[in-house]
């Protein structure tokens, strides 16, 4: 540590912006912690990839894109280096499977508990951010949070997909696939940073009130503003100061 503040990483794809919104309009105290940021569009993540105790990129142009964001051109991002590092969306969706376990739940019992776990853990290890968080606790030298890509801000069309059934059932459903998300997530070596509940609406939707400024008119439901960044560092930098 520096100054006994953690060093701490926010390593990301473009849904960290939020994070650095919120940071930049000091919605959040960082004091506590010496902060970089380490991240670039999601197309790039697909050309990343870990060894040697830190994430590379495969190719010299992908290099300088992450290195153009960070405030000490880094080319890559090794373990060693900071006490914490909070993985900010980087490709790791729950969105889609929420919804789809929860609509094959309403159809019948043939969808256990235990093949729901099985088909998140499946869905969790396919993502990128998911196993290249995953491979940096491997390091065991550095604490790594895991803040998955928020749910959809909610919209008339996305709210349509919510049967009643599906809505009669979700408080009994939905907290439990939270709950498998956070240990599947601590099985393979991190601390998750589920999305902070005052956010959510009917269970499987951001409210609008997290939505990025116009929305609506670029059919962008999936990013969201420097207020939803704000909750995430807040309850990332409670998990660090705990």
């Amino acid at each position: 540590m520096t100054e006994d503040r953690p060093r701490l990483a926010i390593f990301g794809d473009s849904h960290y912006a939020c994070l650095k919104q919120a940071h930049v309009q000091n919605l959040v105290d960082l004091s506590a912690v010496e902060l970089e940021y380490w991240g670039h569009v999601g197309g790039r993540f697909r050309n990343l990839e870990f060894r040697d105790g830190a994430i590379h990129p495969t190719d010299d142009f992908t290099a300088q894109r992450f290195a153009k964001f960070n405030e000490k051109g880094r080319l890559t991002l090794p373990a060693a280096d900071f006490d914490v590092i909070l993985v900010a969306g980087a490709r790791t969706y729950l969105a889609r499977i929420f919804l789809a376990l929860l609509r094959c739940h309403v159809h019948g019992p043939f969808v256990s508990q235990g093949l729901r776990s099985r088909i998140l853990s499946d869905h969790l290890q396919d993502q990128a951010g998911f196993r290249l968080g995953s491979a940096l606790a491997g390091t065991g030298g550095v604490k790594v949070l895991l803040s998955p890509i928020a749910l959809y801000t909610e919209s008339a069309a996305g709210l349509a997909q919510m049967t009643p059934e599906m809505t009669a059932i979700a408080p009994e459903i939905v907290p439990f696939l939270w709950e498998e998300v956070a240990r599947i997530t601590a099985e393979a070596g991190m601390t998750l940073v589920p999305q902070p509940p005052e956010s959510i609406t009917n269970w499987l939707w951001t409210k609008v009130d997290y939505a990025v400024a116009d929305h609506e008119a670029k059919q962008d439901f999936e990013h969201h503003n420097p207020a939803y960044g704000a909750l995430v560092l807040q309850a990332a930098l409670d998990r660090i100061t705990a």
